[in-house]
Order: C-alpha cells, then structure tokens, then sequence
C-alpha cells in the first residue's frame, strides 16, 4: 500500500524571479563543476547554491540552510495555501518523434524496504547518503523529489490527473536541453484523496535518487528519536517524490556503459581468452556495437585492439533476469576475470565519450550495455535483489528547483 499526500510547497515566487529556466537545475549528482559554475551564473536563485554549494567542508551544508532560509524571508520563494499535488509533465524528442512523459509530484509516506511496498533497485553507498543527511537536517525540506515508477497497465491513475489539470500550467519552460517542464497544481482535498485511493494497491520501484530516499528514511528515524515513535502525520514521515506510470511511452530507461582505466596486470588478448572461456565471442563493426546489442549482451571496446567484441552467455540462467546483460557484466565479469574495486571505472550514457576516451588511449576497456526495461527491474527487485549500480539512466531527469517540500 503507498499513500500519496498533498503537500504545501514552496515555489519561486513569479514576481521575484520572472525567468524560471534560470533557476532550475538538474539532479545534483549529474551536475559537472563547469556545470555547477555556469548554474551559479545563471542567477543568484539558482537551486544549485542549495543542492550542490561551491563552499567546502561542512560550510556547505550550514551555507545552503542560510540561502534556502533567506529566500522564504524575502518572498523569493513562497509557500502554497493548501496541500498540493503537482501534476509534472516532460516533453523531449527520440528519433524524430516527439514524446511525453507524465506523472506527478506528491508526498509519499515513507516505507522500510522490508514491508515490500517501496522499491530500491540500485545499490547505495555511505557517503553520498550522508552528504545529503547533512544537507537535509541544514534545510529542513526536500529540496529534490524522489524519481519512482508505478504499474498501471490501463493508465486509470494518468486519466485521473489529465482531467484535472485544464488550466494554464503554473511552469512552462524549455529547459537548455531542449525539454519542455511543465507543472500544474492540484489542491482540491476530493481530487487528491480520490488518487490516493487509486494508488493505495501500488508498489513503487525508485528510479532515481536511491541516496534521497535512504536519507529521507534516515532523518525520519532522526526525528522520530526526538519526538517518539508515534508521528502521525508529520512531514517527516513522509517524502517528496515524482511518480510516473511503469507502462507510459515517455517512460525512456537508457543504459550506462562502464570504461575501465586498468584490468590488472592482464593484456587485452589474455583477457579475451578467458571472456570466450564463459561466453561466446563474435567481432563485430563499431557500428553494430551501438546498434545492435539484445537484453542478454554487452559489448567490449579495447584501446588495443581496432574491433569490438559482442559478447553472449552460452548456457542461460533459469531466472531471466540473472542473463541481462549487465547483470552478466558484474555477476561474471567482474567477480571472476577483473576486480572490479581496482579498476577505477568511469560511468557515462554517451557512447561518444566511450569511443573517444578510448581511441585517446586515456581508459583501457569500455563495456557498451543494452537498455533495461522496467519490466526487467520489477521482475529483479521482486526477488529481492538490486541492480549494479548506476546501471539505468532514466530520460529526461527530473529538475530541482520546481517545488520544495519543508519538513517542519
């Protein structure tokens, strides 16, 4: 059961800040330091000086609590009257066509893995959970929503919200990558508790913000500490959080290749040898290694060497989800042939890094990934296990800086 709440948010106030797509920002950890330098530039508003502070050590923290505090003072953000849900809509391109991607910002009540209603499907680590702890218990509100998916093959939930929101949007901007935000508000408590209703028979998958939502379960048991067990309804127990429909076209889940600056004292030949010892080996064209790889395969590229190799299993799993071929990657690869912690392993979605950084000479191997669909991530968190990390990239990312959830 999930339960899905209207929220007071605080939002840029239009008078202030006449300029939205100045503000905005993506997901901090996408943002790069010449990213991060330009966002600050962008405007002294920009969401960036609260989710990623160019101050150092704990400043950082103590930094972005004055900066979000002092915006509320000064009416640069100010606070909605009744609790809302935010209807979120993405409009972005593939292919030639043009594709939107619809769901909706609410709280969400928070849940322990183990009651099986949220989720995880990516490993976390330790420091980059509590770098958000500090930031959070220094702000005092989600400043970023949580990205999760929800299952709705009829899209009953979608409709719901579509008949609600006939207004102008409250936000309408084109963002510099060329996507189209869109952000309405839904207040009436009728409209909001009737999609409560539709989704309390919904479990949520996590998408994006793995650390978020592990950091907002973690300054939970913070308070609950101070104030007892018996919340209610607090903030606190609760997280802000972008639903979207698992079945939605707009829905584009993007693989995330992996390049490796050494393979141990291996040579690439060597390596090869003991790759076609498990798996079977066809070279292919470049072209193909872009283009052409199935759920079950992967793809290696090799600065010694001016072909690229498809790699399949030769005898399948009987759980489906154990051949992905990423799974293939860090369950095989990774625990037998190459230590994965020495490897120093560089994550990126463009295939154009991978091929340039390779012909440079500057990372050994690459592994180019098919796609994971989310029917795939269902089926591996519903048997209780977690994809490798940073294996999806989930298209377009969802903006900070359109609504801010407080916590007190």
């Amino acid at each position: 059961m999930s339960t899905v709440k209207g929220f007071r948010g605080f939002r840029y106030n239009p008078e202030k800040v006449d300029k939205i797509v100045k503000v905005l920002a993506p997901p901090y950890d996408v943002i790069s330091p010449e990213e991060q330098s330009e966002l600050y530039s962008d405007s002294p508003y920009n969401v960036v000086r609260l989710i990623l502070s160019t101050c150092e050590g704990e400043r950082k923290y103590n930094k972005a609590g004055e900066t979000f505090r002092e915006w509320i003072n000064q009416n640069i953000l100010i606070q909605d009257s009744k609790p809302s849900i935010y209807p979120y809509h993405q409009e972005f391109e593939v292919d030639g066509k043009v594709i939107r991607r619809r769901g909706f910002i609410a709280a969400v009540r928070l849940e322990d893995f183990t009651t099986k209603r949220i989720f995880p499907h990516e490993r976390t680590f330790s420091k980059p959970k509590l770098d958000r702890l500090k930031l959070t218990l220094a702000c005092k509100a989600n400043l970023s929503p949580v990205f999760s998916i929800y299952s709705d093959p009829d899209g009953l939930i979608e409709e719901a919200i579509d008949e609600k929101i006939t207004q102008k949007p409250l936000i309408d901007s084109t963002y510099k990558d060329g996507v189209r935000n869109m952000l309405w508000q839904i207040s009436d408590s009728d409209q909001i508790s009737e999609i409560n209703k539709g989704m309390l028979d919904s479990n949520l998958l996590i998408a994006d913000g793995h650390h978020r939502y592990e950091t907002a379960l973690e300054y939970r048991n913070i308070q609950r500490g101070k104030f007892g067990m018996d919340a209610g309804d607090a903030p606190y127990e609760c997280v802000m959080m972008y639903l979207s429909r698992a079945e939605d076209e707009g829905l584009i889940i993007n693989p995330t290749h992996r390049l490796l600056k050494n393979i141990d004292s291996l040579v690439f030949k060597d390596f090869l040898g003991k790759i076609g010892e498990r798996f079977k080996v066809e070279k292919i064209s470049i072209d193909k290694a872009f283009n052409s790889i199935g759920s079950q395969e992967f793809v290696i590229l090799s600065k010694d060497s001016n072909s690229s190799y498809k790699v399949s299993p030769k005898k399948l799993y009987p759980e489906t989800y154990k051949n992905l071929g990423v799974m293939l990657l860090h369950n095989v690869v990774f625990k037998e042939i190459i230590r994965e912690e020495k490897s120093k392993i560089l994550y990126t979605k463009s295939t154009r890094e991978v091929t340039e950084l390779i012909d440079k000479g500057e990372y050994t191997l690459a592994f180019i990934l098919p796609p994971v669909s989310s029917l795939d991530i269902f089926a591996i968190v519903s048997a209780d296990n977690k994809l490798p990390h940073k294996t999806t990239y989930f298209y377009p990312k969802i903006l900070s800086g359109l609504v801010f959830n407080p916590l007190w």
